[in-house]
């Protein structure tokens, strides 16, 4: 069976919403990280865990803006040959 294919309308809504919930969730947990050695707390293996994975969520939303980048090369293709 043949599988379907999104059109770039929705590839273009799902890069976004990627892109700000990896941005949402690195943020916060940036801030937890900041917040937590501004009051004094040790940088201990919870923390680091902590900023590993806001510094992973920056990546997911680097690599989803990648992704929306060749959506929107597409969109000029598609435009150019109209």
């Amino acid at each position: 069976m043949p599988r379907a294919t999104p059109t770039l309308r929705q590839r273009k809504i799902f890069a976004l919403t990627r892109i700000l919930g990896g941005l949402v969730a690195a943020l916060y947990l940036g801030y937890v990280v900041v917040a937590n050695l501004a009051a004094g707390a040790p940088f201990d293996r919870t923390l680091m865990f902590t900023a590993a994975v806001a510094a992973a969520g920056f990546g997911y939303a680097a690599w989803y803006l990648r992704d929306l980048q060749a959506v929107a090369r597409e969109e000029r293709a598609a435009a150019n040959k109209e």
